[in-house]
Formats: C-alpha cells, structure tokens, sequence
C-alpha cells in the first residue's frame, strides 16, 4: 500500500469534499480517503498494481476538481523544488 497526498483545487464547500471523497472512493485500489477541505487536500491509501497517484490526479481533474501531488503545487516550472537551490 502506498500513501497518496493530493493538492485539490475547486473545493468550495463540504457537498464538494464529500464528492471528491466518493470520487477516489470508487476507484478500484483505493482503500482509504481522507479529505480536508480546509486544507485542500486529499489523503489516499491505494493499491500500486491497481492505481496510480497520477490516475487519480487524471479522474479528479476530468471531473473539475484540478489535482496534483501535494508539494508540487508549489514548484516553480524549470526548477527541482519551488526554487530554493537555484535547480
């Protein structure tokens, strides 16, 4: 089992959080959800041979809710990690 933290974007509410939750829910390999909407993240226990974190980020954007690992909302294209070591 793996651990997967998602950065979401478009959560305007609960009804939003509860859908995102049903969402990851159903995707075969997940076993665990937990989404704080305060914080705008999405914690999934998931099955590796079965699903992807990049899946979810797939299913989650085409259902309107923009996601990516969390930590890399805050990286700077070009560089390794936001830019602090110039990389």
């Amino acid at each position: 089992m793996q651990t997967a933290v998602l950065t979401i974007d478009g959560m305007e509410g609960e009804g939003c959080a509860d859908r995102i939750a049903q969402l990851l829910t159903n995707i075969d390999g997940v076993s665990d959800v937990r989404v704080s909407l305060r914080d705008g993240l999405a914690s999934v226990q998931l099955d590796e041979s079965l699903v992807s974190p990049h899946m979810l980020m797939r299913g989650l954007t085409a259902a309107g809710y923009p996601a990516v690992a969390a930590g890399e909302a805050a990286r700077k294209p070009g560089t390794c990690c936001g830019g602090c070591c110039g990389g």
